[in-house]
């Protein structure tokens, strides 16, 4: 007799929810509002240098505050939001975790990332601000 397999939930990277929610924290002491056409930075994170299942990330700055979301799976660059600033790359959740406790300079401690510098400094910024 043959049976269907259960359908495995894949297993998260322990570090996407804290990213996840010091980005939402961040986000409601400093909502960004709407961010077409009015983003100053915007950084791509893939999350994909870990053996656990992990998102992708957009997070971008207005004038008023941060702003951040999941992006679906094979998300295409060109649908981005585009800002005057962008960079992008490769992280472990962890590395992204510790660049948004402020224990390191930029996500891509274990991945790569490239674009401008000034992008994850001005987005990290966002994180301590009260």
């Amino acid at each position: 007799m043959f049976r269907l397999r259960p359908k495995h939930e894949p297993v998260w990277d322990p570090a996407v929810a804290e990213v996840e929610a010091l980005l939402d924290a961040a986000a409601r002491r400093h909502p960004a509002g709407e961010w077409e056409g009015r983003a100053r930075h915007a950084l791509s994170i893939c999350a994909c240098i870990t053996p656990d299942h992990a998102p992708s990330w957009l997070i971008v700055d207005t004038d008023d505050g941060l702003g951040w979301e999941r992006l679906p799976d094979g998300f295409p660059d060109e649908a981005l939001v585009r800002a005057p600033l962008e960079a992008g790359g490769h992280a472990d959740p962890s590395d992204v975790l510790a660049w948004l406790r402020g224990d390191a300079l930029d996500p891509w401690a274990t991945g790569d990332g490239d674009g401008d510098p000034e992008v994850v400094e001005a987005l990290r910024r966002w994180v301590d601000a009260d």
